[in-house]
């Protein structure tokens, strides 16, 4: 007999715990909540092969002769991943129903008429699609009315019964029905843990297109929920789909000053922005950025094979910030508000930053500023911050604040391996002796300490009398400290060496 297909929303749990239905006898109840989309009345046991995914199979008495035929009924249904079969009422051995538990193949008996039981299944299962679609359509003209993707959201997790619902975008959470602002942990990782949970099911439902998870409807429900709670989210990705492009068609909006300064700025690889009349240009615009601020330039060699992972990160770290597109990175500015300072801003932006660290990606923060006339300064600061940054540094230069250039221009200038070339022609014997990392080191808190021994002593955390043994062994290996004109250049060879021992 052909299956008769019937909706994914129908459960287990409407054909065992319908009145009825109620000659139904469980023998093992394998899910509660599996969905079922077909019934089949099996006369003959070959047309067990026929059946498809999800199907109630209900096996007349010709067919259900014994445990060795019920046993053989339950190994096609297993391999075809029915749900269950429903056999007529006999003496069963508890070998048939261990098979049933290891096969995961729910197993009941009645001593109703096979072929009315299927009528009255039929019937029961259509009442139960009829009540569910109805549910569904009452919560597709309530979310018709949603104006702004948190409102959205916010029906769609009470019609879930309070269960979060999330935006996920590559994977990153954007929005959640219980917060307008991600939080530090709102990340896969997190929804991860949730997943992890006993009895809890991850159901995500593609936004942007059905061949797409790029944009993602999500919530995290118990199993028993995860069939209706698809066809909830696939009723809410319409509503959510337009709200969400008219959110980032306002982002577009709300990021013209930045494209601005992107036009005025030109190449970032060129001479950069120094022509104060383009500070005047400003006035012609509407900068939407009140008070405080600081510019973040995310730069990459490859951008466009890092263009996904980067916005990752900043939908992680800022989600409501537009972030522009420049030649060789990301521009975004980020304001100061009541939720967001400067000091939480570079902590999650660095901790987020961990798991690009094998893409390369340099971030450089500008100082912070609060008119539109220094935004074209901001842009500057944050590339050339930027520039400077390492990001295979494990320290956590990879980020780099516009405060910290000076400090971050010395390995830019000498580098470790020009360095350490350098010093095994200059400085041969120093390297060669075993204490050579203590010497250097003394040499160079000694000159960074303006020659204060006293000073750089006490940074060492050594006797005056034990640094000036120190600084007099480097001098006898070839360390110059008496000629000024060397001091400089050896300061800065000492600290290329000890950046890479």
């Amino acid at each position: 007999m052909t299956p008769k297909p019937v909706s994914g929303l129908v459960e287990l749990r409407d054909i065992t715990g319908s009145p009825e239905l109620s000659g139904l006898r469980e023998l093992y109840l394998a899910n509660p909540s599996s969905p079922v989309r077909a019934l089949a009345l099996i006369s003959d046991i070959e047309e067990l092969i026929s059946v498809g995914p999800d199907t109630v199979a209900l096996l007349t008495p010709d067919v259900a002769r014994g445990g060795w035929m019920i046993s053989a009924a339950l190994r096609y249904a297993w391999e075809r991943r029915a749900c269950a079969i429903i056999v007529p009422e006999q003496s069963f051995t508890q070998t048939v129903i261990d098979l049933a538990r290891r096969l995961e193949v729910s197993l009941l008996t009645t001593n109703h008429d096979m072929r009315a039981l299927a009528i009255d299944a039929a019937v029961q299962m259509g009442v139960a699609r009829a009540g569910s679609l109805a549910r569904v359509n009452r919560f597709t003209q309530r979310i018709a009315q949603a104006r702004d993707l948190r409102s959205a959201l916010a029906l769609t997790s009470d019609e879930l019964d309070g269960v979060d619902a999330l935006i996920e975008t590559a994977g990153a959470v954007t929005l959640r029905s219980s917060s307008s602002e991600v939080k530090p942990t709102a990340t896969r990782s997190h929804a991860d843990r949730a997943e992890m949970d006993a009895g809890y099911e991850r159901v995500a439902v593609p936004i942007t297109s059905v061949d797409s998870e790029f944009d993602a409807l999500v919530a995290y429900v118990p199993e028993s929920a995860a069939s209706l709670a698809e066809q909830i989210l696939a009723a809410a990705t319409p509503s959510v789909r337009a709200l969400l492009a008219d959110a980032r068609l306002k982002s577009t909006r709300d990021s013209l000053p930045v494209i601005t300064i992107t036009a005025l700025s030109g190449d970032a690889r060129g001479s950069g922005v120094d022509d104060p009349s383009r500070e005047a240009l400003f006035d012609e615009f509407d900068w939407l950025v009140g008070g405080a601020y600081s510019a973040v330039f995310i730069m990459s060699d490859l951008p466009e094979q890092t263009g996904t992972a980067v916005h990752q990160l900043w939908n992680a770290v800022v989600p409501t910030v537009p972030l522009a597109r420049l030649i060789d990175g990301w521009i975004g500015f980020v304001p100061e508000s009541a939720g967001r300072t400067r000091g939480q801003l570079l902590q999650r932006m660095r901790q987020h930053m961990e798991r690009l660290r094998k893409l390369e990606v340099r971030v450089g923060i500008s100082a912070e500023h609060s008119s539109p006339q220094q935004a074209l300064r901001s842009v500057r600061e944050a590339w050339l911050a930027a520039r400077t940054a390492d990001p295979l540094d494990t320290s956590g230069a990879a980020l780099v604040e516009f405060e910290q250039l000076s400090a971050r221009l010395l390995p830019q200038l000498l580098p470790y391996r020009l360095a350490e070339q350098i010093g095994e022609l200059v400085i041969p014997d120093l390297l060669a002796d075993p204490a050579a990392d203590e010497l250097m080191r003394a040499v160079v808190v000694y000159l960074s300490h303006h020659g204060s021994a006293s000073a750089a002593a006490e940074q060492l955390g050594v006797h005056r009398n034990t640094l000036q043994t120190r600084l007099k062994r480097a001098e006898k290996l070839g360390v110059p400290l008496s000629h000024p004109e060397n001091v400089l250049p050896m300061h800065m060879l000492l600290s290329g060496l000890l950046r890479g021992r």
